[in-house]
């Protein structure tokens, strides 16, 4: 046998190369949408571990919740001196990246912020149960916890935002939508 006979000729490499090309571009969506519920479920456990946060936070302050700012969305300021959600809720949580989604591009919020996580600043101080909000609504309705930005698909569409609810539920939607 010469040399020849066993290599490829230019025609099959090329053939073979477009197989490839082929099959990546049909593998690269299915990775990208592995990759987006890989972080919706990792922002979940995150919000659910901040639910146990919170659950210990209020069984130790009789059921008051904490006065956190929220730091791009706080307006009026709730105080002249910022208290990320970490400083009140940190000995709750396994650690800062608890608060970080997977989902925020560059970690924005949470380098900027302290936190991927928007907190509810309206509950701040009062009594989750007898808040105005609870009274109207229900635990059930009201969010303490939601992403900053739909981090988790298009804005405005189901399923952009995750919210962690009063009652300890971790959902990708509002429940009164």
């Amino acid at each position: 046998m010469r040399d020849t006979e066993k290599a490829f000729t230019l025609v099959e490499l090329l053939v073979v190369l477009s197989i490839m090309v082929m099959l990546l571009g049909i593998l690269m969506p299915a990775l990208a949408a592995a990759r987006r519920v890989a972080y919706k479920t990792a922002c979940k456990q995150n919000l659910h571990g901040c639910a146990l946060a919170f659950r210990m936070y209020l069984d130790d302050n009789k059921s008051i919740m904490p006065i956190i700012t929220n730091m791009p969305n706080a307006k009026p300021p709730v105080t002249d001196n910022p208290i990320p959600v970490y400083a009140v809720l940190g000995k709750y949580l396994s650690g800062p990246q608890a608060l970080k989604c997977p989902a925020d591009p560059q970690a924005k919020y949470f380098r900027e912020q302290g936190s991927s996580y928007e907190y509810n600043t309206r509950l701040a101080g009062e009594n989750i149960e007898k808040s105005r909000f609870a009274q109207r609504f229900g635990l059930n309705e009201v969010f303490l916890l939601r992403d900053y930005s739909a981090f988790h698909g298009t804005a405005g569409k189901a399923g952009s935002v995750m919210y962690l609810f009063a009652d300890t539920l971790v959902a990708d939607r509002e429940r009164n939508k």
